[in-house]
């Protein structure tokens, strides 16, 4: 018990040294070049106690190996002296007084600032990592919130809707069947003239865009002119000169009064003879008349026999052609004479 107490005590006469040169006044000489001469002193001391280490590493090698302790000897004398060995390198080493270096020695400075820079560093590091952490709590705290306030929403429209379902359920079973079919026939009723009044101002919208816009358009391709959509500005005009083999418009003749005999040949071959005089715009009101009837014979054979009905073609003409490139309407797949509407509601109501 003697020895443990006697490295106490040098322990604590270490630690009363070292007190003793803190509190004891800076030396007037203390400038860089002591503390230079201090640090290697310190160097020095550690370099020599390193150099000791090593010899006393090598020597305990050489001796393990001698005495082959890598692993416990079954015989039992050898076991005691393995283990008495073993016993007597402990004794040493607590006999070994501690390396601390001198109470003036920069080296406990050194490692205080080194453990310090070192603490500074990880605390840096960790307020990093808690700072980011934090901003991804919050997000996620903003997307929960945001979450949570569409399904509240989503609660209160869904509670609002089957409160509803509820009074309508509870007043249609307090109401007979007779006044519940004369409920659904006006519904149907009013459903029916809101689509036939939606349907008039639909035909009288169509009819104006052909004969404002989409006419000239129609006119100009039928007399050889470029496609609906190539040329945007057509007057009538330019549908009167006609055009030339290349699509182009020829240059409107001076007026005279009288009608141009290849412009009465063109409406004559396209449209049909025509009696009386033939006035500024024809082509474009007959083109006009043309797609308002041919679109009317579409509609009314689909309405009359089924979206499958076709309707049977005097003539290949552009109103027809524009038709097709629009996919508003279809030919036959084995006869181009016939055409219908496509219908658009088919794959809806499948």
């Amino acid at each position: 018990m003697t020895e443990p107490v006697e490295v106490l005590d040098k322990l604590q006469d270490y630690l009363r040294q070292a007190k003793e040169v803190e509190e004891s006044p800076p030396s007037p000489v203390s400038d860089s070049s002591a503390y230079a001469a201090r640090l290697d002193i310190a160097f020095k001391e550690l370099s020599s106690q390193v150099e000791e280490e090593k010899n006393a590493l090598v020597q305990l090698k050489a001796n393990v190996a001698e005495s082959n302790f890598d692993q416990p000897s079954t015989d039992p004398k050898k076991r005691l002296q393995q283990l008495r060995a073993i016993k007597a390198a402990y004794g040493n080493l607590t006999q070994a007084a501690p390396y601390l270096p001198s109470p003036d020695s920069p080296l406990p400075v050194l490692l205080a600032l080194r453990n310090t820079h070192k603490v500074f560093a990880e605390s840096k590091d960790s307020a990093w990592t808690t700072h980011r952490k934090l901003s991804e709590a919050r997000e996620r705290l903003a997307q929960e919130q945001a979450d949570l306030h569409d399904a509240q929403l989503i609660t209160a429209a869904l509670k609002d809707g089957i409160a509803r379902l509820t009074i309508e359920v509870q007043e249609k079973s307090q109401v007979s069947p007779e006044e519940t079919a004369k409920a659904v026939i006006a519904s149907q009723e009013e459903r029916s003239q809101f689509l036939e009044e939606d349907t008039r101002k639909s035909v009288k919208a169509l009819a104006r865009f052909i004969k404002s816009h989409l006419a000239a358009l129609v006119a100009a391709e039928e007399l050889g002119g470029p496609v609906v959509g190539d040329l945007l500005d057509v007057s009538d005009e330019m549908l009167a000169a006609g055009f030339n083999p290349k699509g182009t418009a020829k240059k409107p003749k001076a007026q005279t009064g009288k009608v141009d005999s290849k412009r009465q040949r063109r409406i004559d071959r396209i449209w049909g003879p025509h009696e009386g005089a033939i006035r500024e715009g024809y082509e474009r009101e007959a083109t006009a008349a043309e797609m308002r009837s041919l679109i009317e014979d579409l509609l009314n054979i689909a309405a009359e026999e089924g979206p499958d009905a076709y309707v049977t073609l005097t003539r290949d003409s552009a109103a027809v052609r524009f038709l097709i490139r629009a996919k508003v309407a279809q030919f036959h797949p084995r006869d181009a004479r016939n055409l219908r509407l496509i219908d658009f509601g088919r794959e809806l109501a499948e």
